[in-house]
């Protein structure tokens, strides 16, 4: 079965667990174990519920994470308008595996994929999320590590929230 290298970012409990951001935002993420996606509550046919961002958001279940750890489309605004990581975010390493699937519906999937596809979920996102069935988080990275990378992908890293 074919792995793919991906990062994801979650939020981060007091006792320094991970959880995801706004769908089944109360699960715990174990590192080192492959996972399945669930679709999480409806709101309605084309809806789930989500913590925080207005309530809900359009129903693509899986998970979904990244090829470069940056995003220009989750965080904190700074008083001067940036988009910057909150502090109680963190970047991980992931894989995804199954077989990559090709999705030209403008709204994706509405079930779980079989695999995993690429998705832009707004015209503004620069890159696509990576949406899949299955995912295992490898390891959480240090803000060194996430500079690092974006900057050998010739991006500039997010800044981050000051604690």
């Amino acid at each position: 079965m074919m792995t793919l290298k991906t990062y994801k970012l979650f939020r981060v409990t007091k006792n320094g667990g991970l959880r995801p951001l706004y769908v089944e935002a109360k699960r715990e993420i174990p590192i080192g174990e492959w996972l399945t996606a669930n679709i999480g509550e409806l709101v309605d046919s084309t809806h789930v519920k989500a913590n925080g961002c207005g309530g809900k958001l359009s129903l693509r279940p899986g998970f979904h994470s990244c090829e470069i750890p940056v995003t220009d489309w989750i965080g904190k605004r700074d008083k001067d308008g940036t988009l910057i990581q909150r502090k109680d975010t963190v970047w991980c390493e992931c894989e995804v595996c199954g077989e990559q699937l090709i999705v030209t519906d403008r709204y994706g999937l509405r079930e779980l994929p079989e695999g995993w596809y690429y998705f832009r979920t707004n015209s503004k996102q620069k890159d696509p999320w990576i949406i899949s069935k299955y995912l295992m988080v490898v390891r959480k990275l240090s803000n060194d590590e996430v500079d690092a990378i974006c900057i050998a992908h010739g991006v500039t890293p997010q800044r981050r929230e000051v604690a």
